[in-house]
């Protein structure tokens, strides 16, 4: 339960992270846990991120999970690139979808309890 929590912090730490980085100003985060999946909220207000950053992002974000992956590498994730970061968070997720909505980038990260 205790890596659950830490693996959960870290994926929402690499998103903030990220969407600073990307020139964000302003940021909403809502967590569900339920007693099968964590679900994470991201709302990034007038976001600076282009279409083609978003499709790339998505990429990345829905490659298949992978538990070895996961389970070997988690507690590097804030010490790599971006870009093995985002490889990590999405060997971690389940799903997800990202979708602009008058020019704000609405995500939604699912992780099923195994």
């Amino acid at each position: 339960m205790h890596n659950e929590i830490q693996k959960t912090t870290k994926i929402i730490d690499e998103f903030t992270s990220l969407l600073m980085k990307k020139g964000t100003t302003e940021i909403d985060i809502k967590l569900r846990k339920d007693d099968d999946c964590t679900t994470i909220y991201i709302t990034d207000y007038n976001t600076s991120m282009n279409e083609e950053e978003i499709n790339t992002l998505s990429e990345f974000l829905n490659f298949q999970r992978q538990t070895e992956i996961e389970e070997y590498y988690w507690g590097l994730m804030g010490e790599t690139s971006d870009e093995d970061e985002l490889f990590l968070v999405g060997s971690m997720l389940d799903s997800a979808t990202l979708e602009i909505k008058n020019g704000n980038l609405y995500i939604e990260l699912i992780r099923k309890l195994k």
